[in-house]
């Protein structure tokens, strides 16, 4: 069983500190439980590929934008989404931080997506919110 464990803990260290948390928000979801969801970033530029087309900062920008549109969609199911914001962040792993919002569980919430400059999409970690008794 130890045996088991030691490469179980190890890898775990290593995710834990693979990743960089960068937001953290919760949402009410349609259902009406609350979530969390927090991104993690990767600490290392991975090979990410090819980096998002577009001659100019604002071309690349706004592709992240549309992007990160197209996923909340699907990801969050709301309806009548507006994306407000697409920040560049720059650093080890440069990424686009794009602000939503829209009608989910009967009220206008805010939300996020990260895409890396790769164009790839994060997925948040989800967790379920918890309340003090």
């Amino acid at each position: 069983m130890r045996i088991l464990l030691v490469p179980l803990l190890l890898i775990a260290a290593f995710q834990a500190f693979a990743a960089e948390p960068v937001l953290k928000f919760t949402l009410t979801k349609a259902d009406g439980t609350p979530t969390t969801y927090e991104f993690m970033v990767p600490n290392e530029d991975t090979n990410q590929g090819a980096m998002l087309a577009g001659d100019t900062d604002a071309e690349r920008q706004h592709d992240a934008g549309v992007i990160a549109l197209a996923w909340a969609k699907q990801y969050y199911g709301a309806h009548e989404i507006y994306l407000r914001s697409v920040d560049f962040r720059p650093g080890s792993v440069p990424y686009y931080l794009a602000k939503f919002d829209g009608e989910l569980a009967g009220a206008r919430q805010v939300f996020f997506a990260i895409v890396l400059a790769s164009g790839s999409v994060l997925e948040p970690l989800e967790g379920m919110q918890t309340t003090a008794e």
